[in-house]
């Protein structure tokens, strides 16, 4: 974003694989009966993992780690369950007691790399990956973590670099393509963008996010139609993913689909609530269609979301103006 204008630009991002770590917590050797007992616990945790059923899935590795708390692999499951379930801090303190255990477990660096990236944690996550890097090279899964925590700093280059690693270690993980993708969309390499979400999407056919973010480096080539396509099939895969309404609805913006625009906008709001610049996006589509009230509303709200946010948006609503009054002007 730029301090003179608030760019309605395409909310293509970077996602983050899970990285389920669970075989090796099995290899227990029945030394004595409480680790076979915990090994028990562990294998019967998996299995409700492998089903979905997180809640019991804690429950055994729970078990397990009562029963033998020395168990370093009994953590790391806990804290991969507890991340599914979205229990971020208690996921990062699983972590931290499976490497206070093990400090070579490099699964738990990987481990806790993703739950850093999630809170937003970038240096954390640099630093885990590169310890994880340290003790496995050959693992794609470190590399693409790094490259997503140096995207999300403003890397790009060095995230290319690091996807590009990833890819030849992993070639046939889709998302990896696709954040490799995001990362040459960001350094205005559309065309190897929509190279890398077309490998992403015939390794897996019904990712939405890549049909978004190729409709994304599509739209910024001119292909409008192409675009729209893709953002359609997104939608149709999966309505819940909040990002492709966004750019959906700026597509509709570029074509003076103003009610089509504001629809797609209102939608990607009912996602994401604290959105502030989606306020601002939807009552320009609203001030366009001659709804001044309904858009003072959004601008409002957009700047109590983000009081930072009022130079831009102010810029952002004089330039409406100004457009919609040449259109009024006589020819």
């Amino acid at each position: 974003m730029t301090a003179s204008k608030l760019p309605l630009l395409l909310c293509t991002r970077l996602f983050l694989p899970i990285v389920i770590w669970y075989g090796a917590a099995t290899t227990v050797h029945a030394q004595n009966l409480r680790a076979a007992t915990a090994a028990s616990y562990i294998e019967r945790g998996n299995e409700w993992f492998a089903k979905g059923e997180y809640a019991r899935a804690e429950a055994d590795y729970t078990l397990a780690i009562a029963t033998d708390p020395n168990q370093a692999g009994a953590y790391c499951t806990r804290a991969t369950t507890r991340y599914r379930m979205g229990k971020l801090q208690e996921a990062l303190a699983d972590f931290d007691h499976a490497l206070q255990r093990d400090p070579r477990l490099a699964e738990a660096y990987v481990g806790r790399g993703g739950v850093r990236y999630v809170l937003g944690d970038f240096d954390g996550v640099i630093s885990d990956s590169n310890k994880a890097i340290e003790l496995n090279p050959a693992r794609a899964q470190s590399w693409n973590n790094r490259g997503l925590a140096r995207g999300g700093k403003g890397d790009d280059a060095g995230a290319l670099a690091d996807f590009d690693r990833a890819v030849i270690l992993d070639p046939r993980n889709a998302e990896i393509y696709n954040n490799r993708g995001v990362v040459r969309f960001r350094l205005k390499d559309y065309d190897g963008a929509i190279g890398d979400q077309n490998q992403a999407l015939k390794l897996r056919p019904g990712y939405a996010e890549a049909f978004s973010d190729r409709g994304a480096a599509r739209q910024f080539k001119g292909n409008l139609d192409g675009a729209m396509t893709d953002y359609n099939q997104a939608i149709r895969l999966n309505p819940r993913f909040a990002d492709v309404w966004f750019n959906r609805a700026s597509l509709w913006q570029r074509k003076d689909e103003w009610a089509r625009a504001e629809a797609d906008f209102t939608e990607y709001i009912a996602h994401k609530p604290q959105h502030a610049e989606a306020y601002a996006a939807r009552g320009i589509v609203r001030l366009r269609q001659g709804r001044a009230s309904e858009a003072r509303q959004d601008f409002e709200q957009c700047l109590r979301l983000n009081p930072n946010l009022r130079q831009p948006v102010e810029e952002m609503i004089e330039e409406a103006r100004r457009q919609m009054a040449r259109r009024r002007a006589p020819r």
